[in-house]
Parts: structure tokens; sequence; C-alpha cells
């Protein structure tokens, strides 16, 4: 079996670089995301791939681009949740739940731009409408049996059935993809608006985006197999940014320091809130130095401010050392995903990221975070207050 991942991640690594600097034509655009597992190579090599593939020969209206998108991806990815399953709360001093998702994604998306952004050859403002796949299989850990760090202290992971101790998933709505077989089949609808004032470089930042999404993951398309959805999320954020200094010369960027901040808002509520879901939807993961899953209430609003200094260019195209210093500050209420529950949290934290900037699309380093003090905490690193990890990506 890790034969077969560590195969499946150097292919997906292989792919999606390849892909996103390759020059398909000019009627198609082609990107690419990737994801890792903290538990294979201390999470440093991507254990997930997407790649999105859109055709832009079409047009609707002139001057604007119209784009149908296509996207799949495949990988192996870990979550970890504080949830307990009898008292249906966080309780960050229990032993977690850690458990493992082979996963297959696709989609489908249709965007049309309208007007002239008053920044570079591009749409101001673009309309998206689309639908998004997946289909998981959820296992036991790959440590399960071992040992891994909780509330400070080396506890033994354990497999799911142990974890839930003969708790019945269909009387309760937590966890709610990890019915029966642990099999789940989703489909989700959006629709995301756009605004775009942005000039955006490897070594500069300037302008602003507004953007705002729907999703809707409706019961009845989200209930094929054992484990079941039922949610809706509502996402609005914007950014602004400014460059405060560039210094460069014809042959290349030598150094450049910028300031860019954004202000993120979120409503995730439903009946049956995936695990895939409650990531992105939680204030712990929006918050830098806390732990991914945690803090997951129906609504978070949260501020990130970054000072990035960027350069010099490494002497090829695309690469460039980055020092990025964060402020982040973010408050979260409502009801606790799937439960009764309701709470509220404010979190901060300060810290800075050492990485190198690969195409403007990768940031690969290290991160080093400070939990500003107060009835916080991350809950793999327990009271400590400072907290580092790997990094592939800037948060925004």
């Amino acid at each position: 079996m890790k034969k077969k991942l560590i195969a499946f991640l150097f292919v997906s690594l292989l792919t999606v670089s390849t892909l996103c600097a390759f020059d398909i034509g000019e009627n198609w655009t082609i990107n690419g995301t990737i994801d890792q597992h903290p538990e294979i190579l201390i999470g440093f090599i991507p254990t997930y791939g997407e790649v999105t593939a859109g055709y832009t020969g079409l047009n609707l209206m002139d001057g604007n681009r119209t784009e149908i998108q296509l996207t799949a991806g495949a990988g192996y990815v870990e979550r970890r949740f504080w949830i307990d399953p009898v008292t249906e709360k966080e309780d960050r001093e229990m032993n977690p739940l850690s458990f493992d998702v082979l996963q297959v994604t696709w989609g489908l998306r249709f965007n049309q731009g309208f007007l002239e952004s008053p920044v570079g050859d591009k749409d101001l403002i673009t309309l998206s409408i689309g639908y998004k796949g997946r289909y998981e299989d959820a296992m036991d850990s790959m440590v399960a049996g071992k040992t891994k760090p909780a509330w400070g202290i080396e506890q033994p992971v354990p497999t799911i059935n142990e974890f839930f101790n003969g708790v019945n998933l269909e009387d309760t709505r937590i966890y709610p993809d990890l019915r029966g077989s642990h099999q789940y089949l989703a489909s989700t609808l959006f629709f995301n608006f756009f605004l775009d004032g942005m000039e955006d470089t490897l070594t500069t930042n300037d302008g602003y985006t507004l953007e705002f999404q729907a999703d809707w993951a409706p019961y009845g398309l989200n209930s094929a197999l054992d484990g079941k959805g039922d949610f809706y999320q509502f996402t609005l954020e914007a950014i602004g940014a400014k460059t405060l200094y560039h210094y460069k010369t014809d042959k290349m960027s030598w150094f450049s320091v910028v300031i860019i901040d954004r202000l993120r808002a979120n409503w995730l509520s439903g009946e049956l809130v995936p695990t895939y879901v409650q990531k992105l939807g939680s204030l712990g993961r929006q918050v830098r130095g806390y732990s991914s899953y945690t803090y997951g209430t129906e609504f978070y609003v949260v501020n990130n401010l970054d000072l990035r200094l960027t350069g010099p260019d490494m002497g090829v195209d695309g690469l460039s050392p980055r020092i990025n210093f964060f402020f982040d500050i973010g408050y979260g209420a409502g009801r606790y995903f799937n439960t009764e529950n309701r709470g509220s949290n404010f979190l901060s934290s300060t810290g800075v990221q050492f990485t190198l900037s690969i195409f403007d699309i990768i940031d690969l380093g290290y991160q080093i975070a400070y939990l500003i003090p107060g009835d916080t905490y991350n809950y793999a690193k327990g009271d400590q207050r400072f907290s580092g990890s790997f990094t592939f990506f800037l948060d925004f």
C-alpha cells in the first residue's frame, strides 16, 4: 500500500507541475492544486492532485472571456477531529479521531466575464455557476496503533471503530459521511461572483478583489451511499494589496515589499455537514497556527494581514525566496457543526513564513506562529503557544 502511495505522490506532483507550466493553445487554460498527508514524508510532498482545464474558444460577449472548465482530481489525505461522538462537543484534551480518506473529485464550471478590469488584460467581473462532485472512502489511519501528538502528548491513534466504541452513527448527526461502510458520494451546486481589480505578479500586488460564493448540497444529491450530506454555505472575501517598495533592473527583480490584507466571512450550516467541508469552514483553519477542523461553528469572520518580502529571484523565471510576516484575528459563533451546542471563540496569532515561491503558485517552506494568549489552543500541541509546520501555500 505504501509503495503505491509513494508512486502516486510523485506522479501527482510531476503531472500537476507540468500541466501548470504547459501551454496547450490560445483557446485553453490549465492549472492545478495539490494537498498533502502529514504522515507521508512529514507532509513535504503532495498526496492529492487536482487539474482544471478550461476552454475559452467560445465568445458570447465581445471583449470578455467565456470559459467552460472541467476539473478532475484524486489522492489520499488525513482528517483529524476533536468532537466527542457521545457529548457532541469539542474536547481539546481527548484522544482525537484521525482517519485517512481516498478521494476522487470532479467538476464542471461555466464562467462569463463582464466589463474591463482597470488593471491588466482581464475582466472586471466574472459570474460562475457549476457543479462539484466527489467520491470518498474513509479508512483507518495509516498510523493506527502508533502514537501521534494530541494536546501536547503522544497518544495512541485509534481505529475508526475503536474511536466510536459502539456509538451508532445512524442515531447521531456527528460525522455523517462516516456512516455504514464510510463511503460517501457528494454533489454540490454553486454560484460565484468575482470582482477583480488586482494587478498580481510574483513580486508585486496592487489593487483589490471581492468574491462571493454560495454552495448548496441537498440531501437528495448526497445520500446515494452510506455516508450522507445536507448543507449550504455562503462565503464573502475581500482582499486589498499595495506594493510599498520594489527594486528591479532590466534583468531581474531584486527585492519587493508588499502589504496585503484579507477579510473573510463564512456561514456554513445544515443538517449533515460532512467532514471535508468542515476544514475550510472551521475558524481553526483560517487563523494560522491553530489546528484545522477545530473551532467549527456556523459563522466566522477573519482578518489576515501579511507583510511580504520577496526576492531576489533565483536566476530562474518563476523562482524566488519569500519572507511573509502575518497577523491574524478571527471570531466564530453559532452552533457547532452537526450539533445543537452553541458557542463562540476569539482566536488571534502572529508569526512568519519562510518559503520558496515557485511560479507564484506554490510557496514551499516553513511557518512559525505564536498563538496570542487567551482560552484558545492548538489542539495538537496543547498549551504551547508556538506552533511550527511545513507549508505548501500562502493562505491567500
